[in-house]
């Protein structure tokens, strides 16, 4: 009697396994082929950001971002002079 009990517990775990196992494999193909694959070109992305920047390096900027009135120059002398003197 006792043989015939353990028996059964061992064909269910057996079976329970299979059957988890079953489950798991077919999660999987389900996730492999239904969904769509997230993947970053990490090393090429990067690239073209930095050939992006050097190409704005490069690149003359024009006379009118560069012109700074010369009131706003003493302006910001005057107030550089006073932070530095308040420290």
């Amino acid at each position: 009697m006792f043989s015939n009990s353990l028996f059964l517990i061992l064909v269910n775990i057996i079976i329970s396994v299979v059957v988890i196992y079953g489950i798991h494999l077919s999660w999987n193909y389900l996730r492999d082929t239904y969904s769509k694959k997230k993947t970053k070109d990490l090393v090429n992305t990067q690239i073209e950001k930095y050939k992006k920047i050097i190409e704005e390096i490069q690149q003359p900027s024009s006379p009118a971002q560069e012109f700074i009135p010369e009131d706003e120059k003493l302006n910001m002398m005057e107030d550089l002079t006073a932070f530095m003197n308040s420290l």
